[in-house]
């Protein structure tokens, strides 16, 4: 991990944040489909109250 984490750092556009681990990986990756869920279920009311000019 530590390798990984030093590593990172040395990217041409180093990460913000590093997932370490499938299981990191996994409930991330649960967690971002969720909230783009709910945030796709609010679209039509986003879009509704648009200011045009």
């Amino acid at each position: 991990m530590v390798k990984a984490m030093i590593n990172s750092v040395d990217q041409q556009e180093a990460p913000k944040r590093i997932t370490l681990g499938s299981d990191a990986y996994d409930s991330i990756h649960q967690a971002l489909f969720d909230h783009l869920k709910e945030l796709e279920a609010q679209k039509e009311l986003a879009f509704s109250t648009d200011f045009t000019v």
